[in-house]
């Protein structure tokens, strides 16, 4: 925990400017508002999925926030006039199109015909979680095998050379705590667990065995898209646009992660503000995600379970 508290320390010292992050916090706050009020992804975006529109709407959607607080960063003095460079346009636009192309992936509905109703409900769940690796994963190592090849072999942070994992136990554990106080919220308690929702309880009985091995099923899939998460957001999102940006890298990182937990209970989406932050600032400092993948894993899956602890209360 020592560790941590001097990376986030360390961090601040160099790079925190009130003004700056306060223009970067009212422009969050905007937004979570306008999405919230309206119920703006839900009721505008998510009704395009399937169609044509779908991508290109996403795609806008997601790099907004990235370049808007870059163009903060601009304004404010902190880096240099990055519009202009043809390479920052080429990496935003290659790894936001991998992104939408990660939030709109839809091929899996036509498993729909080839599966009967229950079996089709809890693969298309399954699926659309794990299918993340195939979507997002592979195409960033694409990226940073053909423009990174310069670089050392980090793949935007996934080596394990000189990780020391404790601290991240150790943080996992105190918000753990905090995820259980959090799930007496009634938002919270309305979206988990999520495997409630996967009809994942008829597979397991549709084919005859326990229901902790649909629940396994599930929650492996489900945890494989948080590793997707990490790598695009606290991995490429820092690592790639570093060069650029510096450190200010976490900033325009934030502000794009707000923007992929619309949809989820406001609690949640606020508090994905702190801890995209404190990640982003590891992953800055220790040039690795794991950590992260640590901490967003166990906080996935502490919601899960205190979801299901929730529906037993």
């Amino acid at each position: 925990m020592k560790k941590l508290y001097g990376y986030l320390i360390e961090f601040q010292r160099k790079h925190f400017d009130l003004r700056l992050y306060l223009l970067t916090a009212l422009f969050i706050s905007c937004w979570i508002a306008f999405n919230y009020l309206l119920d703006f992804e839900d009721s505008y975006l998510d009704p395009l999925r399937g169609s044509f529109y779908h991508w290109p709407a996403m795609f806008g959607w997601m790099l907004m926030p990235f370049l808007s607080v870059v163009g903060i960063l601009a304004l404010s003095g902190k880096i240099p006039n990055v519009l202009g460079d043809a390479r920052f346009w080429m990496m935003a636009i290659l790894g936001f199109a991998i992104l939408a192309a990660d939030r709109t992936f839809n091929l899996h509905r036509q498993l729909a015909y080839v599966l009967d109703t229950v079996d089709y409900r809890f693969a298309y769940r399954c699926v659309n979680w794990s299918m993340s690796l195939l979507v997002n994963v592979l195409p960033i190592f694409m990226v940073y095998r053909i423009f990174e090849s310069e670089q050392p072999r980090s793949y935007y942070g996934l080596s394990v050379q000189k990780t020391d994992f404790r601290p991240y136990f150790q943080l996992l554990l105190i918000t753990v705590v905090i995820i259980g106080i959090g799930s007496f919220f009634s938002d919270i308690q309305s979206y988990y667990p999520r495997y409630a929702k996967s009809g994942g309880d008829k597979f397991a009985e549709a084919h005859g065995f326990p229901v902790w091995v649909s629940v396994l099923i599930y929650e492996l899939a489900y945890g494989s898209d948080f590793v997707a998460v990490e790598l695009f957001f606290r991995g490429f999102l820092i690592h790639a646009f570093v060069k650029w940006l510096g450190g200010y890298a976490v900033l325009p990182m934030v502000a794009t992660y707000v923007f992929l937990h619309f949809g989820k209970p406001l609690t949640e989406t606020i508090s994905s503000v702190f801890g995209g932050y404190l990640l982003g600032v590891v992953s800055y400092k220790t040039e690795n995600i794991w950590g992260g993948i640590i901490i967003h894993l166990g906080v996935a899956w502490s919601m899960e379970v205190f979801g299901y602890l929730q529906r037993l209360m």
